[in-house]
């Protein structure tokens, strides 16, 4: 079983972008949400940043990363303030608002339930209840088809660790997020989960650009072509062990 500190111990990808005010690319990633994009004794670090990272170096261009709650980075690209969100689930409604590179990878997001947690069997019975997860989930989807969206209290947590910290004392009843963030960080608080749902699919993810900025998404969809070709996205990859640990059930199972 890998953990984050083996991880840094065998190759840690830390971010070194250029921080002046003269970056050719602002880009903004998420806080607390490994093993995509964290902060690792004081520097950026994570897949989604090793693979901006690469893009940079294909573009030959500076970038400047910046670190923000998920909701920030968000609202930052749509108003301007940024050029690029690294690793975005591209949903339907997102789209609205975004343009999307071609997915790099998926992830496979579920909803989480302490295995303690013996009362809660059905998704339903989290009426009344609070559960922490991003905004327009897959999962929000499902509860509008169940006729349950306003039922149920979905809140948005400055970052996925702090999520699972709030699941672990009872805070919160569940929480929404992909499986292989679930995974690294039951594993920090030494605690065991259950799927009390999932999708029948796994959402793709891509590199976001303000609606209309054509040149940008351009150049980025050259360079992660790039990079798919010389193998550098395989490499990192495996690097990353991105994969969601499905048949891993010692710390999440199929309620």
């Amino acid at each position: 079983m890998t953990t984050l500190k083996q991880l840094a111990a065998v190759g840690l990808v830390i971010c070194s972008f250029s921080t002046t005010a003269t970056a050719d690319i602002k880009a903004g990633m998420a806080t607390g949400y490994p093993p995509y994009q964290f902060k690792h004794e004081g520097e950026l670090s994570g897949f989604d940043v090793a693979v901006i990272e690469a893009i940079s170096d294909q573009l030959d261009e500076n970038i400047d990363l910046t670190q923000y709650d998920w909701d920030n980075v968000v609202s930052l690209l749509r108003y301007g303030e940024l050029d690029v969100a690294i690793g975005m689930e591209a949903t339907d409604i997102r789209r609205q608002y975004f343009d999307f590179t071609t997915p790099y990878y998926r992830r496979q997001t579920s909803l989480f339930i302490l295995r303690s947690n013996t009362q809660i069997t059905t998704v339903r019975q989290l009426i009344g209840k609070r559960i922490s997860g991003d905004r327009h989930s897959a999962l929000e989807l499902h509860l509008k088809d169940l006729g349950l969206r306003d039922a149920i209290r979905i809140e948005q947590a400055d970052s996925k660790r702090q999520a699972m910290a709030q699941l672990a004392v009872g805070e919160v009843e569940a929480v929404i997020m992909p499986s292989r963030v679930a995974f690294y960080l039951a594993e920090q608080h030494g605690i065991k989960l259950d799927i009390l749902w999932q999708p029948n699919d796994s959402t793709p993810v891509a590199m976001a650009v303000s609606k209309g900025n054509q040149a940008l998404l351009e150049r980025l969809e050259k360079a992660l072509a790039e990079l798919e070709q010389n193998g550098t996205l395989s490499t990192l990859k495996k690097r990353w062990d991105i994969t969601p640990p499905e048949n891993d059930l010692s710390y999440f199972q199929l309620r």
